[in-house]
């Protein structure tokens, strides 16, 4: 059941943002593109900030990438308009997700496609653990009340899954090497 303190925003930890991109073999990256751009929205109040489509852009070959500056670009704002020390830059962001999106759910068991997915994967992590950063050194600095940091159980969750596909996709890949 998702609860009014669910939807509030939070210092997600680092680790689990990572752990949920590896497992997840990529696939966390527009998930967390949709989730954060919700809390986002919720912070600016804008409601024309639509999180599902924000998220669903990635796919979209060109404006994809456009997107992701665009969300890198406003976590930058929010972090110099409370004046945080640290800043993000959009167009490092936006390179990680270009390189992600070059090899993404193209697993293969040949040795070019295995050092691909992995640079694929490195660049989802990258961008995911950096962005988080950001986030949370925003939800530090702005004024108002603390934000605290914490794993809900929709993360715990979500890791189970996500440690079920990474473990299926592996046991595929023993399988297809051992043929």
């Amino acid at each position: 059941m998702i609860t009014t303190r669910s939807l509030a925003p939070r210092r997600r930890p680092l680790w689990v943002v990572a752990a949920l991109t590896v497992l997840s073999l990529g696939i966390y990256l527009p998930i967390w593109l949709g989730l954060s751009w919700v809390e986002l929205r919720r912070e600016t109040k804008d409601e024309t900030m639509q999180p599902l489509g924000h998220a669903l852009s990635l796919f979209v070959p060109g404006y994809g990438y456009y997107q992701v500056y665009r969300h890198f670009a406003l976590i930058d704002h929010l972090l110099a308009k409370v004046g945080a020390p640290r800043r993000v830059d959009a167009l490092s962001a936006t390179i990680g997700v270009v390189l992600w999106s070059f090899t993404w759910l193209h697993y293969s068991s040949e040795p070019l496609f295995i050092l691909l997915d992995a640079l694929e994967l490195a660049a989802a992590t990258a961008v995911v653990a950096y962005g988080q950063r950001a986030l949370n050194d925003y939800w530090l600095a702005r004024p108002g009340d603390a934000v605290e940091e914490r794993v809900l159980e929709t993360d715990w969750f979500a890791m189970a899954v996500a440690a079920v596909y990474f473990v299926s996709i592996l046991i595929s890949y023993a399988a297809a090497l051992t043929n």
